[in-house]
């Protein structure tokens, strides 16, 4: 009998001829990985003919074993270097992922560790993290063995207050947006006259009041830099360009002559003084060293007096504006947490990645006497803007991924046989106009009953509700406030319920089918998880997505 070679994954195999069958049969070892195979074929006749052939084999990969277990795993990690403490069963949890209200988790163990307030946790079910957190408190009562553990969702890691802005000294000074403050009188700053936007408006000493006007972006041009200001868009300019005693400056259109280009230098205790590039000598000076308003600045040589030493204030706050509220929060954990001047309190296992920019016209809300707390900021950014944390360790490195997220819809019928504890609560009062009150002006804006909003208070179809008033510094940011508020409405309609052995992850949008069989557009807000195979969940309050559709219709 005639030999039928075939080559199969790079092996040669001999096939055997099957009497009974008539057929040629052999045993071929499978790839470790699945897909589609050629076995190429040979084999001689009787007439001594060479036949060749190439079949097809399809190979199925090998599903994982899935090893699923009733026990929960709690990590702990040093706060100070992300070393790993401990590894314990938990004996009893109520795991509480709830970012807007900032729910406490109560997780008990048998077992006494070296954990300390502070240290990172993390909560896994199967192998897979489900929970991260901070510890707050540990307590043990009357020596017993068992030790209760009160934890906090990972972001209560930035639950301090921060600056919202803030002196720069030495080398921090970077491209951004500045307010250039007196050391004459610190509480007055470089202002454009009357907030003029016209070229040739002069400079001068003013109050500060936070307007764009006093504002002003620096920007690197090689040795030097430029400085332009927010509300005009126009640059610090030498008058004439001319470098002598008592010249005038102005603002004017970008030229990129040497009359728009400065150069910084530092002096000591965060005083800088700024020096005209087409000069050998002359600074930025404060006409007389008189701290009234409206006092010229023009330029002199230099003579070591407090009228010719600044302070650079660096106003954070419009990265918002300029490249995403998701690199603001980036910068603010940066500069407070991994990678300030205090290298004992820096984080240094810690890294924050952005991965979406959304630009927004608003500003850090709850800011009293220039600080705010960053934590309450990050949930607020969630609950507004959709912003998420995604937490995961990399290179034994604790990543903080910030991202822009909506996640696909997912359907809930709340009449199905795996979900119970079904209650809705209704509070239909809503603000229905809301007005914004400025340093300068007024903004109204009004909702109508097809959930949509205008500024035209005789408008029909406005709907019925209260009416709620905030402030803000600058009238820019007006528009973006009342929207906020707007959006807040969600009309008060809760839906909770418990659904068995299935964990949907918080923020995920839901279409809601209640038991009425109305359909409701939702959220999960909050997630309970404890010895139950049954998870608790809460509905956020219905969104109003039109909100996200203005804003994509107005840009």
């Amino acid at each position: 009998m005639n030999k039928m070679i075939i080559k199969f994954n790079e092996q040669d195999y001999l096939a055997t001829y099957n009497k009974q069958t008539g057929y040629f049969e052999v045993d071929l070892q499978a790839p470790q990985t699945g897909g589609i195979y050629d076995a190429e074929i040979k084999f001689t006749n009787i007439a001594g003919e060479l036949i060749e052939d190439t079949q097809p084999i399809q190979i199925w990969a090998k599903e994982k074993i899935k090893l699923d277990t009733n026990k929960v795993f709690m990590w702990i990690f040093d706060s100070m270097d992300f070393s790993v403490k401990d590894i314990v069963e938990l004996a009893e949890y109520e795991i509480n992922i709830d970012e807007e209200t900032n729910a406490n988790t109560i997780i008990k163990i048998l077992k006494q560790t070296t954990a300390k307030a502070k240290d990172i946790t993390a909560i896994k079910i199967n192998n897979k993290v489900l929970y991260w957190g901070v510890i707050e408190n540990i307590s043990n009562s009357d020596g017993k063995e068992l030790y209760e553990y009160t934890l906090k969702y990972i972001t209560n890691m930035f639950n301090e207050k921060i600056l919202l802005s803030k002196n720069i000294s030495g080398d921090e000074i970077e491209e951004g947006v500045y307010t250039i403050r007196s050391s004459v009188a610190p509480e007055k700053v470089l202002d454009v006259y009357s907030g003029s936007v016209k070229s040739e408006a002069n400079v001068q000493l003013w109050t500060s009041n936070n307007t764009g006007a006093q504002k002003w972006r620096l920007k690197k041009v090689g040795d030097y830099w430029t400085i332009q200001c927010i509300n005009s868009n126009k640059f610090l300019d030498l008058q004439y360009n001319s470098p002598s005693n008592g010249q005038t400056i102005w603002q004017y259109n970008e030229n990129g002559t040497d009359a728009q280009q400065w150069k910084i230098e530092y002096i000591s205790d965060s005083l800088y003084k700024i020096k005209a590039k087409n000069s050998i000598d002359y600074y930025i000076d404060l006409e007389g060293a008189c701290p009234t308003e409206g006092t010229n600045i023009q330029i002199y040589k230099w003579n070591n007096t407090l009228a010719q030493k600044w302070y650079l204030q660096r106003l954070d706050e419009n990265i918002i504006k300029d490249y995403g509220i998701e690199d603001f929060i980036a910068k603010a954990i940066r500069d407070n947490f991994t990678n300030s001047k205090d290298s004992l309190i820096n984080k240094e296992y810690l890294e924050v990645r952005v991965k979406t920019h959304t630009k927004l016209q608003t500003t850090v809300s709850d800011v009293q006497e220039n600080m705010y707390n960053l934590n309450t900021w990050m949930t607020n950014c969630t609950q507004f803007y959709n912003i998420n944390y995604n937490v995961f360790i990399e290179n034994k490195k604790l990543i903080i991924e910030i991202e822009n997220k909506i996640d696909e819809k997912e359907l809930i019928d709340t009449q199905a046989q795996s979900i119970t504890n079904y209650t809705e609560v209704f509070n239909t009062e809503v603000v229905s106009k809301v007005v914004v009150t400025t340093n300068t002006h007024t903004h109204y804006l009004y909702l109508l009953n097809d959930r949509t909003t205008t500024t035209n208070a005789t408008n029909l179809n406005r709907a019925e509700g209260k009416t709620e008033r905030v402030y803000t510094a600058n009238f820019e940011d007006a528009e973006q406030k009342a929207l906020d508020v707007i959006k807040a409405n969600s009309y008060n309609h809760n839906i909770t319920f418990s659904m068995y052995d299935r964990i949907i992850k918080i923020g995920t949008p839901i279409a809601i089918k209640t038991r009425k069989s109305l359909i409701f557009n939702t959220y999960i807000s909050a997630i309970k998880i404890t010895q139950s195979k049954f998870v608790e969940y809460v509905c956020g309050n219905i969104r109003t997505d039109f909100i996200d559709k203005l804003l994509k219709e107005r840009k």
